[in-house]
C-alpha cells in the first residue's frame, strides 16, 4: 500500500514541476519580449528562454523525452513571440538538446557532474548552433530569409547571454543545494 502512496506523491511532484517549468518559460518569454527589449546593447537582447532551456537540459538527468518536452515548450514560446512560423525554434532546440546530452556524456567529470568549466563554453557553442539552425530552418520555410552573417552584434549577443547564463548557473546550483538540504 505504501508503494502506491509513494507513486501518487511522486506524480503530484512531477505535475507541479511541469507546471513550474511551463510558467517559467512563459514568464521568461514575456520578460524577454517586453521589458528586456529596453535593455538591448548593440541590438542584443538576452534570450532568457534559451538560457532556461539550456540550464534545464544541462542539469536535469533525464532521457530524450524530457529534452523533447523542454524543446516543445521553449520553442513554442520563442516561435509564438517571434516573427516566424511555429516550428523552427522547436526543431532547433531539439537538436541543441540532443547534442548537449551527447557532449555531456563525452565530458563526464567524476567529482562534479556539472562543472562551470564545461557549462560556459558549451553554452556559447550551443547558442551559436541554435542561431545557425534557426536561420537554416527559416531559410527552409522562406528562402529569402537566409541571413547567416556573423558580426560585432552577434559577438556581443553571445557575451551578454553568457553573463546572464553564468548568473543563472550559480542561482540554479544554489537552489538545488537548498532543496537537497530541506529533504
Amino acid at each position: 500500500m505504501k508503494a502506491q502512496g509513494d507513486f501518487l506523491d511522486n506524480s503530484k511532484i512531477m505535475w507541479k514541476k511541469l507546471l513550474i517549468i511551463f510558467f517559467s518559460f512563459y514568464i521568461f518569454a514575456l520578460l524577454q519580449n517586453s521589458f528586456l527589449t529596453y535593455f538591448n546593447f548593440f541590438g542584443a537582447v538576452p534570450n532568457l528562454v534559451f538560457i532556461l532551456f539550456f540550464l534545464l537540459a544541462y542539469f536535469e538527468k533525464g532521457d530524450n523525452y524530457q529534452i523533447i518536452f523542454l524543446a516543445l515548450i521553449a520553442g513554442a514560446f520563442l516561435d509564438i513571440f517571434s516573427y516566424s512560423y511555429l516550428g523552427p525554434s522547436i526543431v532547433s532546440l531539439m537538436i541543441v538538446g540532443f547534442l548537449l546530452k551527447k557532449s555531456q556524456a563525452l565530458l563526464k567529470n567524476r567529482e562534479d557532474n556539472y562543472p562551470f568549466f564545461y557549462f560556459l563554453p558549451l553554452f556559447a557553442i550551443f547558442l551559436l548552433v541554435y542561431n545557425l539552425f534557426l536561420s537554416l530552418c527559416l531559410h527552409f520555410f522562406d528562402p529569402s530569409r537566409l541571413a547567416v552573417n556573423f558580426g560585432f552584434g552577434d559577438v556581443f549577443m553571445i557575451i551578454y547571454n553568457m553573463v546572464l547564463a553564468s548568473a543563472a548557473f550559480y542561482i540554479y546550483k544554489k537552489c538545488q543545494r537548498f532543496i537537497k538540504s530541506k529533504k
